[in-house]
């Protein structure tokens, strides 16, 4: 038992270490308050020099830019940029889009130069717009994104504004074609324009010791394109006025890039130049439909059908061993499914859901449709799920106007088949005839699509017909 003496000095102790407790507990509260607040003040001051300046800092650091005139020639949809986030993709996109919408406010109200169409490309031209800050349009969001981006603004805004203005940044309205950007392409730097192609392989040969080797060719030939012009346009009425321009402007240029995107696509899948088109329906439409620019996968697998080509679906819903047939009709060029696509439209793309190796779990694993509702790929193939691959065709894989029950799928080798780009589009501001108050947003694009000439020997396409729908 403790002594009156001895309890006394253990409380005392006891006392001393509740006092130490209650100090560092104090302490310990003073140090989260602090951390608290600092945080607290970080956040602010994150929102007070806005948050949108830090994203496109990061974005033009993203695309190893120092300059956000840099950033007008950079293509985001090049595979060097394919590991940057779509979100810093889009800060990008809409600044070309704002610096876009200024130049053309310029022209229209500020009487800056307008665009020329010419008869040649040297007459054609984007007139370089001096003014481009000096609008309401320009002061108010061209000169705040070009601040946002770090940019050093100087009198009306930046000088390299009017000078960098070019075909170059236009390149970036290639993002979009959901097929266009699969094919490999080729820049044209003139028109018609050659490219060398190897079209025979040889195999090395038993000689004997001391024996000259005979000589043997090196099979070569050439794939020519000549660029076609596509054109499009949207008038912007008299009634504009400069506050209500900028939206007006916008959608009027995404309806004419738009347009172009869809023009290439549908031509790739459908052209036929060849004077009398496969479908009569496009056939009837006039000279100048899209359709008609250069002859499509469609075409070149219909031509070929006596080489395996095409193939039957024999007027049922896809199958598994019907796409094998598919593949198998293009020998060596089917046999590498990552330089291998499917391009289907949206009937066939919804009977491909319900084929057994891709439907369940056990088959398919978590990317089974079943769960995800959609289908990247079959067998490693990627698909394109495109609303040009037409499903109102006949039997033989063509528009006849009578059968209009049965769709197609094509397989094409990507390795094979080149576009070439005479010039990407280009969207112009110009003045209508005389006799209209108007404007006209205006885009062009010179491009050829070209691929090996199919026979026994090349099945680099290969189109699936007679599918029911």
């Amino acid at each position: 038992m403790l002594t009156k003496k001895e309890a006394s000095e253990l409380l005392t102790q006891f006392k001393g270490v509740t006092d130490r407790a209650d100090t560092a507990i104090k302490k310990i509260g003073e140090i989260e308050q602090k951390g608290v607040s600092q945080i607290m003040k970080g956040a602010h001051d994150s929102f007070s020099t806005s948050r949108g300046d830090c994203d496109e800092k990061q974005a033009m650091r993203a695309f190893g830019c120092t300059h956000p005139a840099q950033l007008l020639k950079v293509n985001t949809a090049h595979p060097k940029f394919a590991h940057i986030s779509a979100y810093h993709k889009g800060i990008v996109k809409e600044f070309k889009q704002t610096v876009d919408i200024a130049r053309y406010t310029a022209q229209i109200f500020h009487g800056s130069p307008l665009d020329r169409i010419g008869e040649s490309e040297k007459a054609d031209t984007i007139a370089r717009v001096k003014n481009i800050t000096e609008t309401y349009y320009g002061k108010n969001e061209l000169l705040p994104r070009l601040k946002s981006f770090g940019s050093t603004v100087s009198g009306s805004g930046d000088e390299w504004v009017p000078t960098m203005l070019s075909s170059n940044y236009i390149e970036e309205y290639q993002i979009e074609p959901i097929l266009e950007q699969r094919f490999q392409k080729i820049n044209m730097p003139s028109n018609p324009y050659d490219q060398a192609t190897q079209n025979s392989l040889k195999k090395a040969r038993i000689i004997a010791e001391n024996a000259q080797i005979t000589d043997t060719n090196f099979g070569t030939s050439k794939l020519t394109f000549t660029a076609k012009k596509l054109g499009e346009h949207s008038i912007l009425p008299e009634e504009l006025t400069e506050d209500s321009a900028p939206d007006i402007m916008a959608a009027a240029r995404d309806f004419v890039i738009q347009s172009q995107l869809r023009a290439v696509e549908s031509a790739l899948i459908s052209g036929d130049d060849d004077g009398t088109h496969i479908d009569s329906d496009t056939q009837a439409a006039g000279a100048d439909v899209a359709e008609k620019v250069w002859k499509g996968l469609r075409r070149q697998a219909l031509a070929n059908s006596s080489n395996g080509g095409t193939t039957d679906f024999t007027n049922a819903a896809v199958t598994e061993t019907l796409l094998r047939k598919l593949r198998a009709n293009m020998k060596k060029f089917g046999s590498k499914p990552d330089e291998l696509l499917l391009i289907v439209g949206p009937v066939v793309y919804t009977q491909m859901l319900a084929l057994p190796s891709v439907i369940t779990v056990e088959k398919f694993g978590p990317m089974a449709t079943i769960l995800k509702g959609a289908l990247a790929a079959y067998q490693a193939i990627p698909i394109v799920n495109s609303e040009h691959m037409r499903e109102d065709l006949n039997a033989s894989g063509v528009y006849d106007g009578v059968t209009t029950s049965r769709a197609g799928i094509l397989l094409v080798n990507l390795k094979r088949w080149y576009l070439g780009i005479r010039r990407p589009i280009v969207v112009k501001a110009m003045q209508d005839l005389p006799y209209y108050d108007r404007f006209l947003l205006a885009s062009y694009q010179r491009k050829d699509f070209q691929g090996f000439t199919q026979s026994a020997t090349e099945v680099s396409v290969s189109y699936g017909i007679n599918i029911a729908v």
